[in-house]
């Protein structure tokens, strides 16, 4: 049901001049128009069996209309039976816990490069102050001696 901008007053139908204060509603049925064959085309391609293509007409209506109920739900059920299968599927499985192990390895040798590196610069710190020399001081000239 369409609601006129101008005076606010519901539309029973989709007319082209609002019956109350004759404002030109032509961009506003088109606009309707347009969203409701979208929803009918991607109800007919799910009704084919064209998934993919279904999702995206549903999306393309989502760019005209983001709170459209019908595409947001359809759209949604896509996105949950594709996560579902995502998670159930031995490659995908497998996959993911290739990379959580490459993960932790990588993890390992950054553990004992870190490692290294604190221990050659603690090393470094002991090394040079056991190995440190202080300048002697310089002898003060006696009194009374002649060069």
């Amino acid at each position: 049901m369409l609601t006129c901008p101008m005076c606010k007053k519901k539309l029973s139908r989709l007319e082209k001049r609002c019956p109350g204060c004759r404002t030109d509603l032509t961009l506003l049925v088109d606009y309707v128009d347009h969203l409701q064959d979208g929803l009918a085309r991607a109800a007919a391609l799910t009704r084919a069996g064209e998934l993919g293509d279904a999702v995206w007409a549903y999306l393309d209506v989502l760019e005209v209309d983001p709170d459209n109920p019908t595409a947001r739900r359809q759209v949604s059920r896509v996105a949950t039976a594709i996560r579902t299968f995502d998670r159930a599927s031995p490659g995908r499985r497998w996959l993911a816990g290739l990379r959580w192990r490459e993960s932790g390895v990588r993890w390992v040798w950054y553990g004992a490069a870190g490692l290294l590196i604190g221990t050659a610069l603690l090393l470094g710190y002991w090394w040079g102050s056991t190995t440190c020399v202080s300048a002697p001081a310089a002898e003060p000239h006696a009194r009374g001696t002649q060069e």
